[in-house]
């Protein structure tokens, strides 16, 4: 039988349900292929899945919603999923999804064009009109879907400017947009509520990437909210550098210092504030899983310039010193 956890580790309206469908003993691949159909189109909306011949079948479905935005994680074993006109027509729901890889790789037809999907890349598509996904061996999905009607009436999303089965990769502005939504799925697995506040800009930061995915500029608050993940990406990336400031950062994402400060006007104290806590985050990282590193080393690998700065902004956003956090990790 399948396995359904509801509301784990949070309240109803933060809830994250987990279905997983295995054969086995008491369930052959077939009844367990049947199950799983049902699940899908249950998450998503009316769908055929066909199976890939195999003696065993094993799926999972992690969902959670987040205000308009419904976001899965999605994996299995071989199959053909396809979206016909005949399913398209018993039921009135028109969504946007864009799927994006963590492990295996599928393609993606839609609209008269193929996309090769594999981890790192993005790709939008559409469920008013006739898709199929071929996805082969073991594969898992972060899967973000939003009603057509939020991307018309708020951000004049158009049907046609949507570019369907194009696969975008991890260094344009729909993958940057990707890695938010990957963080985001990892987060909900240990943190729901953290992930419930963190999710907040999603539906800005979806519309930014189909914006700009069509050859768009994005409105000023997709902008912003587009911008801001942008920066979070060069920080993340370079917050181990001790020279990396306000400066640098602007200067990385080729943008001046007061629109750097606007779009953080969200984050009190702003990019240095945010900068400050990614380093903490990388130092009690250390503290945890390379005990052997001295304190020192610990400050240096994180970013600091000095030991005395390290133990100063440890103790600010911690409430404890680093030894202390390392003893009791």
């Amino acid at each position: 039988m399948p396995t359904i956890v509801e509301g784990w580790g949070v309240e109803r309206s933060e809830a994250v349900e987990r279905i997983e469908v295995r054969s086995g003993p008491e369930q052959s691949a077939a009844e367990a292929f049947e199950r799983w159909e049902a699940h899908v189109s249950e998450a998503y909306v009316p769908l055929a899945v066909s199976p890939k011949p195999t003696d065993r079948f094993v799926g999972q479905i992690e969902h959670a919603r987040y205000g308009d935005l419904d976001l899965t994680i999605v994996g299995s074993s071989s199959q053909i999923i396809q979206r016909t006109n005949r399913l398209i027509a018993r039921t009135d729901d028109e969504f946007l999804l864009a799927s994006i890889p963590t492990s295996g790789r599928g393609r993606l037809h839609q609209d008269g064009r193929v996309a090769d999907v594999r981890p790192g890349s993005i790709v939008f598509y559409d469920t008013t009109r006739p898709y199929h996904w071929d996805l082969e061996n073991e594969w898992e999905q972060v899967v973000v879907q939003v009603p057509l009607s939020r991307l018309r009436d708020r951000y004049a999303v158009s049907d046609p400017e949507v570019p369907t089965a194009t696969a975008f990769s991890g260094d344009t502005a729909p993958g940057i947009v990707a890695q938010f939504f990957r963080g985001i799925a990892e987060l909900q697995r240990s943190d729901p509520a953290g992930a419930s506040l963190l999710a907040e800009p999603g539906l800005d930061l979806l519309a930014a990437a189909v914006v700009a995915a069509g050859g768009r500029t994005p409105r000023e608050q997709s902008a912003d909210a587009l911008n801001r993940q942008r920066v979070l990406s060069f920080m993340r990336g370079h917050c181990a550098d001790p020279d990396l400031g306000v400066e640098r950062i602007a200067e990385g994402c080729s943008m001046s210092r007061r629109t750097l400060y606007r779009v953080f006007g969200e984050f009190e104290g702003g990019p240095g504030t945010v900068l400050r806590r990614m380093r903490i985050e990388r130092a009690c990282d250390l503290l945890r899983n390379a005990p052997q590193l001295p304190l020192s080393a610990v400050a240096k690998a994180a970013g600091f310039l000095t030991e005395r700065s390290f133990y100063r902004s440890f103790r600010l956003e911690m409430g404890t010193t680093p030894g202390a956090f390392r003893a009791l990790a």
